[in-house]
């Protein structure tokens, strides 16, 4: 008789199952690194360029952006995980609900933004929107999606701290090309907090596409109200404003994790005990013969 499988090993509730590979490389945490210094190292090398050669750095950054848009399509296409890591249609649509709080920061700015379009030429406009679009699809497809899937064999919770901590210290390089020391500390903070709601809604709905639209709106309308400007301090406000995102992105984070530990990939059903051995019944002339004495 075959065991019953043990508590730990049973299925997630189908609202908390999200059916999601760890990518396959050998060295996740290698792996990792690589993309992260990468990341880092073209955006300071764009606006480096930008410095010494007296460039316009938007165009630069969004060439880097590009560039780097192109590395993730050729990692996802060349490790056959385009849909592994996120870019599938969604189970149903009931997941949808999940991203209305990642929307949250887009939509308090927007009439900010919708102001600010007046004073904005064309060919800015387009710039800043298509630099948003590149944004949205690099920063998601790298964390939410590779850095992520990669680092989820030794456990979705490990996977999704990690990845956001990354995602915030990576915004720390704002730093060299000028931005104000607060800003940035808090930026980082803002970053790391968003990036685990936003494993958390890829890890539990199994889609990162929504997350890349998303990012794309929020950084867009960020964009626009900006304008091209550097942060180079902080009002109270600014503290509270993004303090109070951090915490609520943490907690939703918390509350949206599936509750499964590891991803359902890696979950291995218990091997059945064998049987212990049948005892072999006695032959039936060997019965009557044994019986015939009784009946004597």
């Amino acid at each position: 008789m075959t065991p019953p499988p043990r508590h730990d090993d049973a299925p997630p509730p189908a609202e908390q199952r999200h059916d999601l590979q760890a990518l396959d490389v050998r060295r996740p945490h290698l792996f990792t690194a690589l993309i992260v210094v990468t990341v880092v190292l073209v955006l300071v090398a764009a606006h480096a360029a930008a410095s010494a050669f007296d460039l316009p750095t938007g165009r630069l950054e969004l060439a880097a952006e590009a560039a780097l848009a192109a590395l993730a399509a050729i990692l996802l296409t060349r490790l056959h995980a385009w849909r592994d890591v996120g870019f599938r249609p969604l189970r149903t649509s009931r997941d949808l609900r999940l991203y209305w709080i990642p929307l949250f920061p887009f939509l308090p700015v927007l009439g900010t933004a919708i102001a600010s379009l007046a004073g904005i030429e064309p060919g800015r406009l387009a710039s800043y929107l298509a630099l948003a679009a590149l944004v949205g699809f690099v920063e998601e497809t790298f964390f939410r999606g590779l850095i992520l899937r990669a680092l989820m064999a030794r456990g979705t919770w490990r996977a999704a701290i990690v990845s956001s901590v990354l995602f915030g210290l990576a915004h720390g390089a704002n730093l060299l090309v000028g931005a104000d020391p607060a800003a940035t500390l808090l930026q980082v903070g803002y970053a790391a907090a968003m990036g685990f709601a936003f494993a958390a809604v890829a890890l539990r709905t199994g889609a990162i596409w929504p997350l890349v639209i998303i990012h794309g709106l929020i950084d867009a309308v960020a964009f626009i109200t900006a304008d091209g400007t550097v942060a180079t301090g902080i009002s109270k406000a600014d503290v509270l404003v993004q303090a109070g995102y951090a915490v609520g992105f943490t907690v939703y984070g918390f509350l949206v994790m599936p509750r499964t530990g590891r991803p359902a990939a890696t979950v291995t059903p218990l091997a059945p005990e064998p049987l212990p051995p049948a005892t072999p019944a006695p032959a039936p002339g060997r019965a009557r013969e044994r019986a015939a004495p009784g009946t004597q």
